[in-house]
């Protein structure tokens, strides 16, 4: 079975440090309850996001998703785990989000994204359970995952983004996709469904509920529905190809 590798390191340099006193942010919103102590990167553990995927997926699911090419697994995180994820999505310096040819389209996409790096330790963690779920696929599917990468997006009010693959023309490093949704109290009305075509060209609207993990063949077209409230979650790529080192400049 290939190793499954990671982009990303734990950083050291604010580990002693409440989670908000530098990056990432405070996992409890603010408080003037001195009762109330912020988490410490030593208090959150990669035992809170751990998943045991092979209970979460059964063989009637593998199945659906080689037929179909999509699946969803709800309630994936326990509560610590969701929390510091909301909470670290809501404190990002978040950037404009470009197309492949590094243009700034916004009627065709309209979120603003931070990649996930060692700077974001809720999200490096989210990204070693998702290593983990590489790794089932792996075993299970044969898939030639070697390492995974995903980045935070918000989408703010009366934006979405336009029908797309996650391979472009002529490329397929990515194997597998899949959303993350971190939005609690999502209703109907609040729009910003993932609207997927699967294998039959059937198409199916997914809503953006929080602890929601929607998984899909990268090659599926997909769109993102017009968002009628500001709608956060994590874009997830498993990738065949190298390892590829993020590099952002002006943190």
């Amino acid at each position: 079975m290939t190793q499954i590798i990671s982009n990303l390191e734990v950083t050291q340099l604010v580990v002693d440090h409440p989670i908000g006193a530098d990056n990432p942010p405070l996992l409890y919103p603010p408080s003037d309850d001195e009762r109330q102590t912020p988490l410490t990167q030593h208090e959150l553990q990669f035992s809170d996001f751990d998943v045991d995927w092979q209970n979460k997926l059964t063989d009637k699911q593998l199945d659906t998703f080689v037929d179909d090419g999509w699946m969803i697994i709800d309630d994936v995180f326990e509560n610590k785990a969701l929390l510091a994820l909301q909470s670290e999505s809501g404190f990002i310096d978040y950037r404009d989000a470009e197309l492949t040819a590094g243009i700034r389209v916004s009627n065709i996409r309209g979120d603003r994204i931070r990649w996930i790096t060692e700077n974001f330790f809720a999200g490096y963690y989210y990204l070693q359970s998702i290593n983990a779920l590489a790794a089932l696929f792996n075993q299970s599917l044969f898939a030639g995952i070697r390492h995974s990468e995903a980045h935070y997006a918000c989408y703010p009010v009366g934006f979405g983004y336009q029908w797309h693959s996650d391979n472009p023309a002529g490329r397929d490093e990515r194997v597998i996709s899949a959303v993350f949704y971190l939005n609690d109290d999502w209703r109907d009305s609040d729009g910003g469904a993932l609207e997927v075509v699967d294998k039959h060209g059937v198409h199916h609207n997914v809503m953006p509920v929080a602890n929601r993990l929607v998984i899909f063949d990268s090659d599926l077209q997909h769109q993102v529905q017009i968002a009628h409230r500001q709608r956060y979650s994590i874009a997830t790529w498993m990738r065949r190809d190298g390892l590829v080192p993020f590099v952002e400049d002006n943190i």
